[in-house]
C-alpha cells in the first residue's frame, strides 16, 4: 500500500466560509502550515457561490422533510469494528448513509459532479492502517461533515490536536451556550436529512465513534432511534487506533504533536468516551439498544445481522440477506494487522484499559506478540 497522503489542502475545504473562519480561529496554526491554509481558504472561497445553489435546491426539501424511519446509530470506539459493521449494514438497499463525498462536501451536494471529480483525483485508494478501500460513494462516518458545518464538532481536534480536551468538552459533553447547543442540533439534523434526501430515502445508518458519548442529546433529537454498540479487545483497539492516528493525523493537523502525546490522548479519550457510554446507556429503552462483541460478530456476521434485524430493527432479514452475503464474500481476502510490541506498552495498555478488559472478558489477543 502506498503511503496515505493528501495534497496540502485541509478537509475543511468543504466548509462554509463562516464556519471555516470560526474553526481556524479556535486553534494555533503553525507557520509551516500557512500555505496549506492559504490553499484551503482559496478553495473555500471558490466553493462559496455553490452554497447558494445548494440552499436553493435543498432548502424547500428540508422544510418539508419528515424522517420515515428512525436512524440507527452505530456506537463504539474507533477501531472496534464500526467500519465493517457500517459498511455491511449499508448493503441493505433500504438503508441510507452519509457518503465519503458528503463527509467532505456536506454543503455541495447539489454540485456533486464538480466536487466528486475533485475528490476522485485527490483521494487515496485505501485507508491508512487497515487497507480498507476508499471511494467517494462508500459509507462514511459523519463527524468530518459536521466539522464543515458547525465549529463544535469533535473532529476539530484533528486540526488542533492540542485542543482535544476542549473539543471533547464542547462537542461531546456540550459545555457550550444554549444557542450554540441549539445550532449544533439544527446542523446535525440537517446533515442527516440531506443524506436521506440526496440518496432518495431509507433508514439512516449513522456510524460515528464520537456519538458513543452523545446518547442524551441523540435521544433528545431522535427518541425512537436505535443504537448498536460494538466493542472489541481494548488491546487491539488501542494498537489499531494508534497506528491509524499516527498515519492520519499528520495529514490533517495544523500544528504538530509528538507520538507520546497521541498515545496519552488515545488512552484518555478511550476512557472518557466509554465512561459516558456506560453512564448514559440506561437512558435508552431496552428494545432500542443492542450490544455486540466484534469477535463474535466477525465469526458469523449473518447470525449477528439476524439478531440486529429481528430484535433491534424489527424487520425481516431474509429479503435483503443476499446483499449481505455478497459483501461478506468480497471481504474474505482482507488481511488484519499483527502487532509486535514491547512489554512496557502492554503494561501501559492494561493499566489504562484494564477495567474494560475485565468487563468485556478479554485477554491479550493472539495477534499481539510481546
Amino acid at each position: 500500500m502506498k503511503d496515505f497522503k493528501i495534497p496540502p489542502i485541509s478537509t475543511l475545504l468543504g466548509s462554509t466560509l463562516f464556519n471555516y473562519i470560526k474553526v481556524i480561529h479556535k486553534g494555533y496554526v503553525a507557520p509551516s502550515y500557512y500555505f496549506k491554509i492559504f490553499l484551503t481558504t482559496l478553495l473555500v472561497l471558490i466553493s462559496t457561490p455553490f452554497h447558494f445553489f445548494e440552499n436553493m435546491k435543498f432548502g424547500p426539501k428540508l422544510k418539508e422533510f419528515n424522517l420515515q424511519k428512525p436512524p440507527l446509530f452505530i456506537l463504539g470506539h474507533w477501531r472496534s469494528g464500526t467500519t465493517f459493521l457500517h459498511n455491511l449494514l449499508c448493503q441493505d438497499p433500504n438503508a441510507t448513509f452519509v457518503s465519503t463525498f458528503q463527509s467532505v462536501f456536506p454543503n455541495n451536494l447539489a454540485s456533486d459532479a464538480i466536487f466528486k471529480l475533485f475528490m476522485k483525483i485527490n483521494m487515496p485508494e485505501k485507508r491508512p492502517a487497515d487497507n480498507v478501500k476508499l471511494d467517494v460513494s462508500f459509507p462514511q462516518e459523519d463527524e468530518f461533515a459536521l466539522c464543515n458545518m458547525n465549529p463544535n464538532a469533535y473532529y476539530g481536534f484533528f486540526y488542533f490536536p492540542e485542543m482535544y480536551k476542549d473539543y471533547f468538552s464542547r462537542a461531546i459533553d456540550f459545555k457550550i451556550s444554549q444557542g450554540e447547543y441549539t445550532q449544533w442540533q439544527k446542523d446535525y439534523r440537517k446533515l442527516i436529512a440531506k443524506a436521506v434526501i440526496y440518496r432518495g430515502g431509507g433508514r439512516p445508518i449513522i456510524k460515528n465513534p464520537v456519538n458513543t458519548g452523545r446518547i442524551p442529546t441523540l435521544l433528545k433529537m431522535y427518541p425512537e432511534a436505535r443504537f448498536l454498540y460494538i466493542y472489541r479487545n481494548p488491546v487491539t483497539v488501542f494498537l489499531s487506533t494508534r497506528k491509524f492516528f499516527y498515519q492520519l493525523m499528520p495529514t490533517l493537523w495544523l500544528h504538530k504533536v509528538s507520538r507520546s502525546f497521541i498515545d496519552k490522548m488515545i488512552f484518555e479519550v478511550y476512557n472518557m468516551l466509554l465512561e459516558r457510554y456506560e453512564k448514559h446507556k440506561s437512558l435508552i429503552p431496552a428494545d432500542q439498544l443492542m450490544e455486540i462483541k466484534f469477535e463474535e460478530f466477525e465469526e458469523n456476521p449473518i447470525d449477528g445481522l439476524k439478531k440486529v434485524y429481528d430484535q433491534l430493527l424489527n424487520e425481516p432479514l431474509e429479503p435483503v440477506k443476499a446483499h449481505f452475503e455478497t459483501y461478506i464474500s468480497q471481504q474474505k481476502n482482507y488481511k488484519k494487522n499483527d502487532y509486535k510490541v514491547e512489554k512496557s506498552l502492554i503494561d501501559s495498555i492494561l493499566h489504562h484499559c484494564g477495567p474494560y478488559m475485565g468487563r468485556y472478558g478479554y485477554d491479550i489477543p493472539d495477534n499481539v506478540i510481546v
